[in-house]
C-alpha cells in the first residue's frame, strides 16, 4: 500500500482545506488516460477545517467533506437511474464543473439536520405521489442514488481508516479527530445515525472496528477451511499489513494430482457458492488468465522460484469479501460472471416488484409480513449473501485494492477490473479508470473554489453564522427557525451576523464541548484516574469549565461530577466543585446534594458542599435532601 500524504490549503476567513493523497500503481487503463495520470498521485478526499483563524486545536470543526470520485451524474445516467429494473452500470463519462467544486458528501458539523430532511422529504413524497409508474421510477432513482452515495462513504471510511494507520506524529489530523469522522461516515447510513450523541463517536467507531476485525477474521478462517478441505488454495489480498479484506482462490491445474479421482474430492457448493471445479471440463483447457505459484517439498507457497520448489499452474475461481457477518460474501466468479451479480438482484428483485409493481408494503399486508419475515430469518441463519450492505464496503474497498494494491500483477488487475465492472448494478457508478481522472479534475474545481472570495471562504462564513445562531435565539425561536429549515430541505438557513462578540462565544463554545468530550474519556476508562491519565493534562479542561462553563452546561454537570468521584487529586476535586457552582443548574445541585450525601467521600469535600448549597455542615443537619429540596436549591449561591 504506498504511502500516504496530507496537503494543507489555506483558506480565507480562517479554515484549512485538507486532502489526502496517494500514488497509485499501474492500471489496467486507456492509453489517453494513461499519459495523464501515470506515476501522478491522486487525490482522495478533503475535508474543510474551521479554525476560527487561530491555531488552537480545542476550537476546530470540521465541516463539509469531498470524496473526488464522488460526482453529480451525466443526464444520461440520471434518466437511467430512473428506469424500473434496470440494473446496470453505465460507461459514461462523468461530468465535472470547472467553476464549482463537487457535492460534499457529508456535512460534519450538521449531520442531524439531514436525518430530519431525509425523512421529512420521503414522508412528502410518499404522500403526494401515487400513480405506480411514477412512484416505481422515483424509487428507483432514489435507491440508486443511495446506493451510490453509500458506495463513496465506504470509500472515505477505507481511506480514513488507511491513513491512520499510517499516520505519522506530524500528521494534520489527530487520532481522535480520524476516529470521530469515521464514526460519523458509519453513522450516516442508519435512519438516525446523525443524531447520535457527539459525545458517544469514539466508543461506536472502537465497537465498529472491533467487530468488523472480528468480522474479517471469523470468515477467512471458515473459507482456508473450507479451500483445503476442497483441495484448493487460498490467497488474501491485503488493504494494509494487517487488515486483510479479501480472498482470492485458486485451482490448482497439477497434472500430479490425477484427474480419475478428482471426482471423489468433497466440496462445499453452497458455502463457495460456485461449480465444483473438480468435475468442470473448462478448466482442463483453460484459455484464460492463470499463474505459476511455487511450493517446497511440505507443500508451501514460496514467493518465486527455488531449487527444488515445485511449480504449479493455478487458475483463479473466485474472489470473495470478508466483511459479510455470516460466510465470505461472492464479489467474482471468474467462470460464471454473472453468477455474483444474480445473487445481488435476487434480494432486490423481490423489494422492487412487492412495493413498485404490486404496492404491497410489509406492515401494510399481514401475509407478505409474516412470509418476507420468514425469508429474512433463513437467509440470516444461513448465511445467504444476497443485498447486503457488506456488499458496498467490500466493492469500495476493491476498488481502492485495484487502484493501490501493489501486490497484484497486472494480468489479475486486468480480470479483477472487468470482474468489477460486471458487478455494477448502479447506473449513477463510474468506472475505476473514469474515477481517478474525475478525482483530479474535482480536485482542481476544489482548490480553485477555495481560492475565491466568493467560494469556500463564503461558505465557510455562511456556516459559521448559521452555527452561531442558537446563541442568539433559544427556545421557541430556535426551535422554529430549525423547523424552516427542515421543511424547506435545507434551502432556508437563519444566519446571524458574526460580530467580535459572537465569534467569542462560538468560540468558547466549541472549546467547552472539546473539553466535555475529552473529560468523558477521561471519566470512562478508569476508577481512579491518576492510574491511568497525567493530571497536568486534565487539570487545564477542568479549570475551563470552571471559568466559562454556564447553567445550560447540564453535560459538564455529569462529566464533571464523575470527575470527582473517579479521583482523590486535591486540585482536580476543587475545581470540579468549582465548576459546579459555576454552573448552577438544577443537575448541578443534584450532583453536589451526590456528593455531600455520600459517606465514602472526605468530611472536608462534603463540607465544602454545604457551603456551597448553603445548608448545615455534615454532622449538624439533614444529610438525605428530598427531591423537591434539591430543586429549592436551585437557586442558591
Amino acid at each position: 500500500m504506498p504511502q500516504f500524504r496530507v496537503e494543507r490549503t489555506i483558506i480565507a476567513n480562517g479554515g484549512e482545506l485538507l486532502t489526502i493523497w496517494a500514488r497509485p500503481v499501474d492500471q489496467p487503463i486507456a492509453a489517453a488516460l494513461q499519459t495523464e495520470i501515470q506515476n501522478e498521485e491522486i487525490p482522495l478526499l478533503s475535508v474543510l477545517r474551521d479554525t476560527l483563524g487561530d491555531t488552537r486545536r480545542e476550537n476546530d470543526v470540521f465541516r463539509q467533506l469531498w470524496v473526488h470520485t464522488y460526482a453529480r451524474p451525466r443526464l444520461l445516467q440520471k434518466a437511467a437511474a430512473l428506469v424500473p429494473f434496470l440494473y446496470n452500470g453505465l460507461r459514461a463519462e462523468p461530468r465535472v464543473r470547472l467553476t464549482s467544486p463537487g457535492p460534499a458528501i457529508i456535512n460534519l458539523s450538521d449531520t442531524d439536520s439531514s436525518v430530519w430532511r431525509r425523512l421529512f422529504g420521503s414522508g412528502i413524497a410518499r404522500v403526494l405521489i401515487d400513480q405506480p409508474l411514477l412512484k416505481s421510477s422515483l424509487h428507483s432513482y432514489q435507491r440508486n442514488f443511495a446506493a451510490y452515495r453509500r458506495s463513496n462513504l465506504m470509500r472515505a471510511l477505507t481511506i480514513l481508516s488507511l491513513y491512520g494507520n499510517q499516520r505519522k506524529d506530524d500528521s494534520p489530523f489527530s487520532e481522535e479527530e480520524l476516529i470521530r469522522m469515521q464514526a460519523q461516515l458509519s453513522l450516516t447510513e442508519k435512519t438516525f445515525g446523525g443524531i447520535v450523541d457527539k459525545t458517544r463517536l469514539l466508543g461506536f467507531q472502537e465497537k465498529q472496528s472491533a467487530s468488523l476485525h472480528d468480522t474479517r477474521g471469523h470468515n477467512w478462517e471458515l473459507l482456508r477451511q473450507q479451500a483445503e478441505a476442497s483441495g484448493l488454495y487460498i490467497e488474501p489480498l491485503r488493504l494494509s499489513e494487517t487488515t486483510i479484506t479479501h480472498a482470492l482462490l485458486w485451482f490448482p491445474d497439477d497434472d500430479r494430482a490425477g484427474i480419475e479421482s478428482t471426482n471423489d474430492r468433497p466440496f462445499q457448493g453452497r458455502f463457495l457458492n460456485i461449480k465444483n471445479p473438480w468435475r468442470d471440463e473448462r478448466l482442463r483447457r483453460w484459455q484464460g488468465y492463470a499463474e505459476t505459484k511455487y511450493f517446497d517439498p511440505e507443500n508451501r507457497v514460496l514467493p518465486s522460484f527455488v531449487r527444488n520448489s515445485r511449480g504449479v499452474k493455478m487458475i483463479p475461481l473466485a474472489l470473495y469479501g470478508l466483511d459479510f457477518d455470516k460466510i465470505p460474501a461472492l464479489l467474482i466468479d471468474f467462470r460464471d460472471p454473472g453468477n455474483p451479480k444474480r445473487r445481488e438482484l435476487s434480494g432486490r428483485l423481490i423489494n422492487d416488484i412487492t412495493s413498485d409493481v404490486l404496492s404491497i408494503s410489509r406492515y401494510g399486508n399481514v401475509y407478505y409480513f409474516l412470509a418476507r419475515s420468514a425469508f429474512d430469518l433463513v437467509t440470516r441463519r444461513r448465511g445467504i449473501d444476497i443485498s447486503q450492505p457488506s456488499r458496498v464496503r467490500s466493492i469500495a474497498e476493491l476498488k481502492l485494492l485495484l487502484s493501490f494494491g501493489p501486490n497484484i500483477s497486472k494480468g489479475l488487475r486486468e480480470q479483477l477490473d472487468d470482474g468489477l465492472q460486471r458487478l455494477s448494478v448502479n447506473p449513477l457508478e463510474n468506472s475505476s479508470p473514469a474515477e481517478n481522472k474525475l478525482a483530479l479534475a474535482q480536485y482542481k474545481a476544489l482548490l480553485a473554489y477555495s481560492h475565491r472570495l466568493n467560494g469556500l471562504p463564503a461558505r465557510l462564513e455562511r456556516e459559521r453564522s448559521a452555527e452561531a445562531m442558537p446563541l442568539v435565539h433559544r427556545g421557541l425561536d430556535a426551535k422554529l427557525l430549525r423547523l424552516a429549515n427542515i421543511v424547506t430541505l435545507g434551502h432556508y438557513t437563519h444566519h446571524e451576523k458574526m460580530t467580535s462578540e459572537l465569534v467569542q462565544q462560538l468560540d468558547n463554545k466549541r472549546q467547552l464541548a472539546y473539553h466535555i468530550r475529552y473529560l468523558r474519556e477521561v471519566a470512562k476508562s478508569s476508577p481512579l484516574i491518576e492510574v491511568a491519565w497525567e493530571m497536568e493534562k486534565v487539570l487545564p479542561s477542568l479549570r475551563f469549565i470552571a471559568e466559562n462553563a454556564s447553567a445550560r452546561d447540564n453535560e459538564a454537570a455529569k462529566v464533571v461530577g464523575a470527575i470527582f468521584s473517579r479521583t482523590e487529586d486535591f486540585p482536580a476535586k476543587d475545581l470540579c466543585l468549582s465548576a459546579l457552582k459555576k454552573i448552577g443548574n438544577k443537575l448541578a445541585i443534584r450532583e453536589m446534594v451526590r456528593i455531600y450525601n455520600d459517606n465514602a467521600v472526605a468530611t472536608e469535600w462534603r463540607n465544602a458542599c454545604a457551603v456551597y448549597l448553603g445548608i448545615a455542615p455534615h454532622g449538624r443537619s439533614r444529610i438525605g435532601l428530598s427531591a423537591e429540596s434539591q430543586t429549592d436549591l436551585a437557586g442558591l449561591p
